[in-house]
């Protein structure tokens, strides 16, 4: 099984789906990414421009906790 991690999106699991549109889409991502400080935990990751928060942080927020 592929899984692999980032600060976007978390886990993502190679195996399902269309594998190479998914490899593909997570190579663009990674490609895209910037450093950044997760305005929730502080802690610097790569994520994409737009976002604020690393997906722990954004996980915990739809869960109704704060980082």
């Amino acid at each position: 099984m592929s899984q692999y991690y980032d600060d976007n999106f978390g886990h993502w699991n190679m195996d399902q789906g269309d594998r190479d549109e998914m490899i593909e889409f997570y190579h663009h991502v990674q490609r895209t990414n910037v450093e950044k400080v997760c305005e929730g935990c502080g802690c610097t990751v790569r994520i994409q421009p737009h976002y604020a928060f690393c997906n722990s942080c954004a996980d915990a927020a739809e869960s109704g906790w704060s980082c």
